[in-house]
């Protein structure tokens, strides 16, 4: 469904750029959690669109998506020539990291993760996971869950590992971070699912409204929404998302 948004977009006459960061989506997944830092991982995507010869762009981040885009910010704000933010991470406040990563960070989450690796359990294992996180799962059916285990199999839980034992290390960068996005003056549009059980609609949103100066006409609260709201509303978001990267000025 994530590739229904795109692909939306796409047909609309936008160029559409979706980074397979390293330790997700088919991309290599080294065992080495150091090579997942925000800082390696924001590295990449600025020298993935340098590659493509795109100076600017209107950006979309999502989840672990926050913490590389609020790195970018910090480090060459010129290249956002708007902001999209999806239900993602950026203040304590408002931010319930549910119980499934912690326990995936503490002493029992290799054994738990090398669980959710195997076939035999793993697609199952994901689904029961996944489920809080969806508005409604019957619609997650056999095929979206094979498409986002198979990452996981070939060890996508080296970068989960990687943040769920950092969390303390992140929190302490939300200061930065929040300097960085009040010094970054592009659009901005917040688009958010409300039955989100780890990042609250109303607190989040708001904070975000704060810092970057976003009017509430550019503040969308997807009621039929969770935290996995390109899962729940794909054509929604590409509908808002493109009439926001149209807009005049």
């Amino acid at each position: 469904m994530l590739v229904e948004g795109g692909q939306i977009l796409a047909e609309r006459g936008f160029r559409v750029i979706a980074p397979d960061l390293l330790g997700y989506g088919a991309s290599d997944k080294p065992a080495d959690l150091r090579a997942y830092a925000m800082d390696r991982q924001a590295g990449r995507i600025l020298q993935l669109m340098q590659g493509l010869g795109v100076e600017m762009w209107t950006h979309v981040c999502h989840d672990l998506g926050g913490p590389w885009t609020w790195e970018i910010a910090d480090r060459e704000p010129q290249h956002f020539e708007r902001l999209v933010i999806l239900n993602t991470t950026a203040y304590r406040d408002g931010w319930r990291p549910p119980w499934e990563m912690r326990v995936m960070g503490s002493p029992l989450g290799p054994a738990l993760m090398g669980l959710i690796r195997q076939r035999a359990l793993g697609p199952l294992m994901f689904k029961i996971l996944f489920r809080p996180f969806v508005a409604h799962p019957e619609r997650i059916d056999a095929s979206v869950v094979e498409g986002y285990w198979l990452p996981v199999s070939e060890g996508l839980t080296h970068a989960v590992r990687q943040f769920t034992t950092t969390f303390d290390f992140t929190f302490a960068q939300l200061e930065r971070y929040g300097a960085a996005r009040r010094r970054l003056n592009v659009p901005t549009m917040l688009i958010w699912g409300k039955r989100d059980p780890v990042l609250d609609y109303v607190r989040m949103p708001a904070q975000f409204a704060r810092d970057l100066k976003v009017p509430p006409e550019r503040i969308h609260i997807l009621d039929d929404a969770s935290h996995f709201l390109q899962e729940d509303q794909p054509a929604t978001i590409a509908r808002l998302a493109g009439e926001f990267a149209a807009a005049p000025g």
